[in-house]
C-alpha cells in the first residue's frame, strides 16, 4: 500500500508517495487543480492512503479525493510535531513527513467533518457575521 503526504497551499501544493517499506516513489510539486491531482493518484499502482493537513483551504481537496474513493486522513497542524520542528522545513520535506507519519500509523488526525455539516457551519458563520454588523 502506497502513502500518500500532500502539502496544501494557495496555488501549488506538493506531493509525495512512499511505499510500504518507506522509499520514496515520487516527489512532485503539482498546480492545485482536482484533475491534476486525481491523475496523478490514478498513476499509481495498487491501493494508496492520503494524508493531508487541516490547514486554510483543505476542504474542496478533501471534497475531491473522498469523492473519488480514496482514503483520506486530515493531520491536526498543532499535533504533527515532526513537521513543526523539523530543522529543514520545505514543502518536499513535510509532504514527505505526513506520508511517513500516514505508512507507519503516527499521524495525528483530525476530524473530517462531512460536506453537508460544514456547509451549515459556514452559514452559521456568515450569519452570525451579519448580526454583529447590526
Amino acid at each position: 500500500m502506497h502513502s500518500v503526504g500532500i502539502d496544501l497551499h494557495r496555488s501549488r501544493s506538493h506531493v509525495a508517495v512512499i511505499d510500504g517499506e518507506g522509499n520514496v516513489l515520487l516527489s512532485r510539486r503539482i498546480i492545485n487543480d482536482p484533475a491534476l491531482f486525481l491523475e496523478l493518484l490514478g498513476e499509481l499502482e495498487g491501493d494508496c492512503r492520503i494524508a493531508l493537513e487541516a490547514t486554510y483551504g483543505w476542504e474542496w481537496l478533501a471534497d475531491v479525493l473522498q469523492d473519488a474513493g480514496y482514503e483520506l486522513h486530515l493531520s491536526h497542524p498543532l499535533r504533527t510535531k515532526a513537521i513543526a520542528s523539523a530543522r529543514v522545513k520545505t514543502d518536499a520535506v513535510d509532504a514527505k513527513t505526513l506520508a511517513h507519519l500516514l505508512r507507519t500509523d503516527l499521524l495525528p488526525e483530525a476530524y473530517i467533518a462531512p460536506r453537508e455539516l460544514r456547509d451549515l457551519r459556514d452559514l452559521l458563520r456568515h450569519r452570525v457575521a451579519l448580526t454583529r454588523m447590526r
